[in-house]
């Protein structure tokens, strides 16, 4: 055996002190190599979990771009060269470094099938959110052939090092060499990540479509576009910005105040994950139970709200109708929102939703929103209700009971609430629901999933009727505006969508407005109709969230903040701005290139948005 590892001394467990400075080099670089090797095979290895529910031929697209495999196999060789600094042995260092890799892949390979959505690095501020949603039955892990095929690199690549390179590097100095090679790489490597222009050279589409933000992110991999994805989290100005030209654009106006005979209530109530199936022309389901809602449409304000999320995601529709931002930014402190005007205006504002606050951090993004009370599941409906996802049989007779005790401050009323009982995913087993919506046409699996999310709507539609019928013949001018947050998550990789015949494909104009569309409904009481000497009724534009409250401000006669008129402009313009494929609604055609004559008024539209994201301007 001496003899051996005499002759092959590369495989020997440690350096012998006998050994000439050549051989101790040869040694070092040796074991470095297989490392590194190693890192970069279970790199690529991993790109089998990029693809999620797609097709297998987007691999061969990976093949055919080293820039792909490259910047994809790269981050696990660093993190396994760290890790060999800082433990010494080469299969401990991939075991690890590889086992880490390999449960980031899985999350993303996990919430591609369930949500078709990749993991983005912001996500991993919501780890608490996402164990929470993943608790109990609402989701099924599974192991299939991508899984076990990464499993297995991983397995035989610490096998292999743990035969090729055994033993363990000793003495602080050796292993320090390692780390401190890891991280300068890691730091001279970053801007290639972050390098837009790059990112957008890429090119795997054969199989694919940018239109779609999911597919356009598997195009490039997963590690790639993962670490592209903290551009996104760090937010930077659009090109060209300088904070006193967009004061300058915010100077030409100036905030209004609410007329004192023109105070009226408002109550919003964001409705999760709301879709009107009846305007998908499916057969094999029975639709009445949407009667009621149409009964309500017709007589508002309604029109299509399209959105950034698709059957996930809640607060970005939340929070881009609170704070007329088209892109959200990490809140961390007070942030303008027409919160804060309201409340300059004399408004209560306060709202509620019947799960934890913790979720999303609403305890404290609230705040930072402008919010003076909000209720919660905690210390509230959780004594009220036993489900997991309290009723609206109870969510809704708290907002009116909370806007009744308001007349006592003799204030103007603005509530903000979000319902929970139609959160998905919505169960294909036999839940008791009432089978009366979906037949046998559709697999049992589809059938349950339909049955139950339509329960749900049905009686989300009873008690909201129930609740205009309250403020119906109130003394008060009251306004009530409701609308979805995105589509229900129906089947891993949309499969019910598919079997019912809806193209949700973002790959055509079509299908990424089905997409990316819900509702929204603007409806006014008696007493606000005649204050406002109009009835708010007929068909609304089709427009971002961002821009739902200017609309329910110009409904009202108000003309709002100085932001808010300038974005009013705006949404004549570009009345769909998407922050999840770049795409912009002009002229009613969705665009990736803004004309030529409207290019300086978009710039103004970003460097507003800006300003008016980073910059608080409330007392």
């Amino acid at each position: 055996m001496s003899r051996f590892l005499d002759r092959f001394f590369i495989l020997h467990p440690a350096p012998d002190p006998a050994w000439s400075l050549r051989r101790r080099a040869v040694y070092a670089v040796y074991r470095l190599a297989m490392v590194l090797c190693a890192g970069l095979c279970m790199g690529l290895a991993l790109l089998v979990l990029s693809i999620g529910p797609y097709p297998n031929d987007i691999l061969f697209g990976y093949l055919q771009s080293w820039l792909i495999l490259a910047l994809n196999a790269v981050p696990v060789a660093l993190l396994v060269l760290l890790l060999y600094g800082a433990l010494g042995r080469a299969w401990t260092a991939f075991l690890a470094g590889g086992g880490i890799a390999l449960g980031f892949s899985l999350g993303n390979y996990y919430k591609l099938h369930f949500r078709d959505d990749p993991l983005y690095f912001e996500d991993m501020l919501i780890l608490r959110e996402a164990k929470a949603m993943a608790s109990g039955d609402r989701y099924s892990l599974f192991f299939d052939l991508n899984i076990g095929a990464a499993l297995f690199c991983l397995l035989l690549g610490t096998l292999l090092l743990r035969l090729l390179a055994p033993g363990r590097v000793r003495g602080w100095k050796r292993r320090l060499a390692p780390v401190l090679a890891a991280l300068a790489v890691s730091a001279a490597l970053s801007p290639v990540y972050l390098h837009a222009e790059l990112y957008d050279s890429v090119e795997n589409y054969d199989c694919l479509n940018r239109w779609s933000a999911t597919q356009n992110y598997i195009a490039h991999g997963f590690a790639y576009p993962f670490f592209h994805s903290v551009g996104d989290f760090i937010e930077t100005p659009p090109a060209g910005y300088h904070k006193s030209e967009a004061m300058e654009l915010l100077s030409a106006y100036t905030d209004s105040d609410i007329p004192p005979d023109r105070q009226i209530n408002v109550i919003a109530i964001m409705r999760e994950a709301y879709a009107d199936f009846s305007r998908y022309g499916v057969s094999g389901l029975d639709l009445s139970g949407y009667d009621l809602y149409h009964q309500l449409e017709a007589e508002s304000l309604t029109g299509n709200l399209v959105t950034n999320i698709f059957a996930g995601g809640t607060v970005d529709t939340e929070r881009c109708f609170l704070t007329g931002n088209y892109q959200l930014k990490n809140f961390r402190s007070n942030a303008n929102s027409y919160l804060w005007y309201l409340r300059d205006q004399g408004y209560t504002v306060e709202g509620s939703h019947p799960y934890y606050q913790w979720f999303y951090n609403r305890q404290n993004i609230n705040c930072y929103l402008g919010f003076e009370r909000y209720r919660y599941y905690e210390g509230d409906y959780e004594t009220r209700s036993a489900a997991i996802y309290p009723e609206d049989a109870v969510l809704l007779p708290e907002i009116y009971s909370d806007f009744q005790k308001n007349k006592a401050t003799g204030k103007p009323y603005f509530s903000f609430s979000v319902n929970v009982q139609s959160h998905g995913p919505y169960a294909t087993w036999d839940t008791g629901s009432p089978d009366c919506f979906a037949d046998e046409t559709y697999s049992l699996a589809c059938r349950n999933a339909m049955n139950y999310y339509l329960a749900t709507i049905w009686e989300t539609d009873r008690e909201l009727a129930k609740l205009m019928d309250w403020l119906r013949d109130d003394e008060e001018p009251v306004v009530l505006v409701t609308f979805g947050d995105h589509l229900p998550w129906m089947g891993d990789g949309n499969a019910f969508y598919e079997e019912m015949g809806i193209d949700v494909d973002p790959g055509t104009e079509e299908g990424f407005c089905r997409h990316y569309t819900t509702r929204y409904l603007i409806w006014a009481n008696g007493a606000a109709r005649a204050l406002l000497g109009k009835d708010l009724q007929g068909q609304g534009p089709d427009i971002s969230p961002c821009y739902l409250m200017n609309l329910v401000f110009q409904q009202l006669g108000w003309e709002g903040p100085a932001f808010m008129q300038a974005m009013t402009g705006m949404m004549n313009m570009f009345p769909v701005v998407s922050s999840a494929s770049g795409l912009t609604m002009v002229d009613g055609r969705l665009t990736a290139d803004i004309p030529e004559d409207r290019r300086a008024l978009f710039q103004e539209f970003l460097y507003l948005q800006q300003y008016w994201r980073n910059e608080f301007l409330y007392e």
